[in-house]
């Protein structure tokens, strides 16, 4: 058999700033990030035999951040003291000659750029923008985050609205409130869908999920949603149509003057109003029934994406991440011969630390994908299949 090839996601690196609160919100502490810095330092030992590692999205997280707070640009994050030896490890990966590490980024960490991974990450590839789709391929085997199948997570590129951010955002900036606020971290949002899809019907599914989110939140549509900066800067209503900003009288104000206008917020109304009609723009742009798929691939069915993927004819394996439940199963109803994938995910600790093993047996001509388990810092073998190259 050849080398190995990896594909991991979901480990969501963040600032840490969420550590000083009361109730943690970041979706990786310290102890998962150790955890994985040690896998990775595991990938790097000459006998795992390992070709190349491949990430498939949401290494890293800018989007789980309470609304009334600036986020962290994916800079900082990269330079946060609990990321320091993910940071480290993964350098030493990257800068490995025997091996080939690809990143392709996912939705929450769809903001990377070729620049920032130069810079961080000597050797490593990059894949590409979110927005453009990014796909890795070898022979028959499409592996990808799986976000751009899903209705609220996709670049709003999909549907034909342009390049800001998908819904998935602003409800993970509210999730992670109510994680700050209460303590209670989870993330209920794909019920409200399932449900909703049948109370009030698809078309004005999105708008109620939103709504739903906000008042488990205690929040209501006047709720401002402080945004990041563009470039490091940012500029105020007032400072857009007068180039300036206001100034106030005293040296204490003018303070906090000066802190107001570098904020730039959205309220929640607005939010909701700008996607009430998400469902259908995505049928508009990509076709009668996919607006429905879109809703399914978001409630965690990416097995159906799977399949339609696999009658295309060039693609009898795919691999996802996204749903943050690992996943292996063999063909299904109208597609045989396919393999689905799914990494799982670092950053739960009520879930398995898994990942997705590909390994082409060109003797017997099959290609052989496993899922695997981090167990008390050694890899252990969950389930196996295999199809033709």
């Amino acid at each position: 058999m050849e080398k190995k090839r990896v594909y991991i996601a979901d480990i969501h690196m963040n600032a840490g700033w969420g550590e000083k609160c009361k109730y943690p919100y970041e979706w990786l502490g310290r102890k998962e990030a150790d955890r994985f810095a040690k896998f990775l330092e595991y990938l790097n030992d000459p006998l795992t035999e390992v070709q190349e590692v491949v990430i498939i999205g949401d290494l890293m997280d800018d989007w789980v951040h309470p609304h009334d707070e600036e986020p962290p640009s994916l800079k900082e994050i990269v330079g946060a003291p609990i990321n320091n030896k993910i940071v480290q490890a993964l350098k030493e990966l990257s800068e490995n000659k025997k091996i080939n590490v690809v990143y392709l980024p996912g939705n929450h960490d769809m903001g990377v750029t070729g620049d920032l991974i130069k810079e961080n990450f000597h050797g490593m590839t990059f894949g590409g923008l979110t927005l453009h789709n990014s796909v890795y391929r070898t022979s028959r085997l499409r592996a990808e985050h799986g976000s751009a199948h899903a209705m609220f997570n996709a670049p709003p590129v999909r549907y034909g609205a342009g390049t800001q951010l998908p819904l998935g955002y602003f409800i993970s900036r509210i999730v992670a409130t109510k994680a700050r606020d209460t303590g209670d971290a989870e993330r209920h949002y794909w019920s409200y869908a399932d449900d909703l899809l049948e109370m009030v019907g698809p078309q004005k599914m999105a708008a109620c999920v939103f709504e739903a989110v906000l008042e488990e939140a205690g929040l209501d549509e006047a709720t401002k949603i402080v945004m990041p900066k563009k470039n490091g800067k940012a500029k105020s209503k007032d400072d857009k149509k007068t180039g300036k900003a206001k100034s106030a009288t005293t040296g204490q104000s003018k303070k906090k003057n000066n802190e107001d206008d570098q904020k730039v917020c959205v309220t929640a109304g607005e939010i909701k109003e700008r996607y009430a009609n998400l469902y259908d723009r995505w049928e508009e742009y990509n076709g009668r029934g996919a607006g429905f798929r879109a809703v399914m691939a978001e409630i965690g069915l990416l097995g159906r994406v799977a399949d339609r993927l696999c009658t295309q004819g060039d693609t009898n394996i795919v691999v996802f991440g996204h749903s943050h439940d690992c996943k292996l199963d063999k063909d299904a109803w109208f597609v045989k011969d396919r393999i689905y994938a799914n990494c799982g995910t670092w950053c739960d600790e009520k879930k398995k630390c898994t990942w997705v093993e590909s390994q082409k047996d060109r003797d017997n001509n099959r290609h052989v994908v496993r899922i695997m388990k981090w167990n008390k810092g050694k890899p252990k073998k969950l389930k196996e299949k295999h199809v033709p190259l």
